[in-house]
């Protein structure tokens, strides 16, 4: 049985399902939506990390701390603009 606020992508939840693929955006796409609304001001490449001038604030970070670092900006914005309750979520990465 499926939670009530979940509901079946079908009417009749035993028809069958398409799997579907998601690709996820690229760190360089992420930065791009981060730059669209004006939560990041610039990106450098130095070496294999990068600096990220958001706000008053510079970030220097290793590749994978750029991707958390984006994510979570786009994540607070796009939360502050619907009021969505984030704590619910089912995070996995």
């Amino acid at each position: 049985m499926l939670p009530p606020n979940v509901k079946p992508l079908y009417a009749d939840a035993s028809q069958a399902r398409e799997e579907v693929f998601y690709v996820q955006p690229t760190l360089s796409e992420l930065m791009s939506l981060c730059k669209d609304f004006d939560l990041i001001s610039e990106v450098l490449i130095v070496g294999e990390r990068y600096v990220i001038q958001c706000k008053d604030e510079r970030f220097d970070v290793s590749p994978s701390e750029a991707t958390l670092l984006v994510k979570g900006l786009l994540i607070g914005h796009f939360a502050f603009h619907t009021r969505d309750d984030l704590s619910l979520a089912n995070w996995t990465h």
